[in-house]
């Protein structure tokens, strides 16, 4: 449905909705003096109230002072700090991001601490090259923050992460200083494993900076890094070639009290933050693993198996430990040892990409204790599990030999494929995940995509603000709008009093009014009375206005959830579309369907498919439009501001040709219509300062319009230039993401062709190894034979003899 024509038909519903009254009946008889005293008091009562709610008008919304700039930014902070500490990363960036823009915030006592919390929460977010950003400019700010040392703290991290250590040591030297000449556990170690983890330096001057981190550390009796820093320490002995000394270290880790096994998964918090005893177990098994693997380097291999063998079942390496100690096995030349690690390797984690070397290992093994029917079956497995991956990867790179394409096709960018999921077979991506260049390779182009992203929303955001100021005018701030919409109420209200006073007025001046008079005030009274129908629906009190606005809602209400269910019959259309697009694919080597007729068929399912996409598209902007106009429910009707100005016109005529013949009442009669301008003059006065309360709220409406049109101004001229990089910035990464991704996946193929490669070659080897030993049996027997008739020929030489005699 389209957008327009459904607000309109909204629209058209909410306005038929006004009741009618029927035409006011002429008195039956002239009302006395008394009566008319008493309807006069039930307008001026009907005043007091009005002013009341005008009052409220006046004190919460005009005459209140409008917050000042420090006021919101302060407003603006306090919001962000509730997100930050809720963990909501990206609403607080977003806070933060506002504040740190505009340059008068930046004389602020706040400005350091709303630096950090946007470099944190852009920290969280992993965008690691923001946060760098804002935390250089905080680290170089003259004064001292609250939050200097997890700055410095979270600075060392994400250089690290970024590999890029230009100025770091004397963000160290800052700390240290900060820190009263020694840095504080926590950041000595992120300065440590930093130093640890430096490319940029000499191996020698880099082992020996960071040994020098570490150590204080490892020495300290209650550190809470005490036995992270020992095993980096150990680790650095080994890239130092100090065998012995890295023996030394693991064993002294591995002699760590073994944690109680957990009966229970971890939650996601306990994953989050590891307690220290599940770090000294971690510590501990790493130690082990470590241990296990310098000792047989130094051929100790009893002492290797049995540091493996202390590895808990429980732990992430209990695998890698059962395959290290089932070549240790090999080394030994206890092949059924090593083969029955193996076999409880495949039957803990039958599914790792470890599992695949460990059946060859258990191949050959089985080949060594001469199963040859077994080793085949296992050889053949392993064939027969990745020659399809590697074919599929084969065909795959065939079509592909552009790496911009390529990548493109993985990202759905050529053949509408959602994701690398799509297009690689699932044993292939379970490999190529563990390739950390494809993986840096999607997540950077996931980033840009979603840069490219969040810049056409927020261009969106821009363009629909800024149509918001100039078509919706009050609706765009739902304070002034409040404001306005009881200030119309309180209008109405005195347009009702004024419609009372001349009603008065009229039954008081009946009898003394002349036929031309009589017969002018007849043709002004029906048009009043055809006003009147839709005027007295307007609300005129704050219950009245709460039943409008309850009212409007839920019949916006009726209609989105008519839009969401249209929402979902296309989304399921599109399931549909897409089943039949893959059966199609998946079946044409088995159907006899003429090519021309399936071109036909995928031509016209392109289209309904697009056609599909359009009606989403356009269904989305219709529930965006209705979650405008349901913010939107409080304002008035369409014309209600039209109606309302007619229909006091129309009174005010009635009344001024009722002046005409106030001359000729008796004085008795005349003090009614004293008391009617008295009450009349209130009223005018209350109108006067209901327009000077419009004149308040537009003016503070147009004041804020203006703030805000220019900064989505500004913003769009940021994002401009912003979009202008990205696509610059495109340009050149895709042809580098391509090729890395090309690269790494064809590394996965030759991996998956030297899997095959080694599983054909096992087949073939056992069978010569079969063949061998057969010929080997065979030539065993000939030869008992042979001996066997040599020793009969011996025997029976005699016999033989004097037979031939």
């Amino acid at each position: 449905m389209n957008a327009s024509l459904r607000a309109l038909a909204l629209a058209t519903a909410l306005l038929g909705s006004t009741p009618t009254l029927a035409a006011e009946p002429r008195p039956a008889s002239r009302p006395t003096a008394r009566d008319l005293a008493q309807q006069l008091d039930a307008v001026d009562k009907g005043l007091r109230l009005t002013e009341e709610n005008l009052r409220f008008v006046e004190t919460q919304y005009t005459q209140r002072a409008e917050p000042g700039d420090d006021d919101s930014r302060a407003r603006r902070f306090s919001d962000g700090e509730i997100q930050y500490l809720l963990g909501d990363w990206p609403a607080a960036s977003v806070l933060f991001y506002d504040l740190v823009s505009d340059p008068r915030f930046r004389p602020h006592s706040r400005y350091p601490d709303a630096l950090f919390y946007l470099a944190d929460s852009l920290f969280q977010q992993q965008n690691y090259i923001g946060a760098r950003m804002y935390l250089r400019e905080l680290l170089s700010l003259p004064s001292s923050s609250n939050h200097q040392r997890e700055a410095l703290s979270r600075y060392l991290t994400v250089a690290s992460r970024l590999n890029q250590f230009e100025g770091i040591d004397g963000y160290v030297e800052k700390a240290r200083a900060l820190s009263g000449g020694q840095l504080p556990p926590e950041m000595a170690y992120v300065h440590a494993k930093w130093l640890f983890r430096r490319s940029d330096l000499p191996a020698e001057e880099r082992i020996a900076r960071a040994r020098e981190a570490f150590g204080p550390l490892a020495q300290a009796p209650d550190g809470a890094f005490r036995l992270q820093a020992a095993y980096h320490l150990g680790v650095l002995a080994v890239q130092a070639g100090e065998l012995p000394a890295a023996i030394e270290h693991f064993e002294r880790l591995a002699a760590l009290p073994s944690s109680p096994v957990a009966t229970s998964a971890p939650t996601r918090s306990q994953t989050a933050a590891a307690t220290p005893e599940a770090n000294a177990q971690r510590v501990r098994e790493l130690a082990l693993m470590s241990l296990g693997r310098l000792l047989f380097e130094t051929g100790r291999y009893s002492e290797a198996l049995d540091r493996y063998g202390q590895v808990p079942r429980e732990s992430e390496s209990f695998p890698e430990s059962l395959y290290e100690s089932a070549w240790v096995h090999v080394k030994m030349g206890n092949h059924q040892l090593a083969k029955n690690a193996i076999d409880i390797l495949l039957m803990v984690t039958p599914d790792s990409p470890l599992a695949a070397e460990a059946r060859l290992l258990q191949g050959n093994l089985l080949q060594k204790l001469r199963k040859y029917g077994t080793s085949i079956e296992t050889y053949t497995r392993v064939s027969d599990d990745f020659r399809p991956a590697r074919e599929s990867i084969d065909n795959l790179m065939r079509v592909s030999q552009d790496p911009v394409a390529y990548f493109d096709r993985l990202l759905g960018r050529v053949d509408g494929s959602a994701d690398v999921r799509t297009l690689l077979p699932p044993l292939a991506l379970k490999y190529a995940a563990t390739q950390r260049e494809v993986a840096d390779a999607v997540r950077l182009v996931g980033d840009l995509d979603s840069g490219r992203q969040g810049a056409d929303e927020a261009q969106t955001l821009a363009v629909r603000i800024l149509e918001a100021l100039e078509t919706r005018g009050m609706e765009s701030f739902p304070e002034l709008q409040e404001g306005y919409t009881r200030a119309d109420a309180v209008d109405s209200a005195l347009t009702h009093a004024e419609a009372a006073l001349v009603r008065v007025e009229t039954a008081a001046l009946d009898a003394v009014l002349t036929p031309d008079e009589r017969a002018r005030l007849d043709a002004v009274r029906l048009r009043r009375e055809f006003l009147g129908h839709r005027f007295s629906a307007l609300p005129t009190t704050l219950q009245e206005l709460e039943e409008r606005r309850r009212r409007m809602q839920s019949r916006v209400d009726e209609v989105d959830r008519e839009a969401f269910r249209l929402g979902y019959e296309l989304q399921s259309l599109q399931a549909v579309a897409t089943s039949v697009r893959k059966w199609v694919d998946d079946t044409r080597g088995q159907r006899t369907t003429p090519p021309e007729e399936e071109r036909e068929f995928l031509m016209q399912l392109q289209a309904e498919t697009q056609t599909l996409t359009d009606l989403r598209s356009e269904l989305e902007a219709t529930r965006a439009r209705l979650a405008d106009e349901r913010h939107a429910a409080a304002t008035a009707l369409a014309g209600e501001q039209t109606i309302r100005t007619e229909y006091a016109a129309v009174l005010r005529q009635e009344h001024e040709l009722l002046s005409a013949a106030e001359g000729r009442l008796p004085q008795g009669d005349a003090r009614t219509l004293m008391r009617a301008h008295e009450v009349r003059s209130r009223a005018d006065a209350l109108r006067t300062r209901v327009a000077a309360a419009r004149d308040v709220l537009r003016a503070r409406l147009e004041s804020r319009g203006r703030d805000i049109r220019e900064k989505v101004l500004a913003e769009q001229q940021l994002l401009d230039r912003y979009e202008a990089e990205v696509a610059a910035v495109t340009g050149d990464t895709r042809n580098l993401v391509g090729r890395i991704a090309f690269e790494s996946f064809r590394r996965v193929r030759q991996q998956f062709y030297d899997l095959v490669l080694r599983a054909d070659v096992g087949v073939v080897d056992v069978a010569f190894s079969e063949k061998q030993d057969k010929t080997t049996e065979i030539q065993r027997l000939s030869a008992q034979k042979d001996k066997a008739l040599r020793e009969l020929d011996a025997e029976f030489k005699d016999v033989l003899a004097e037979d031939k005699q």
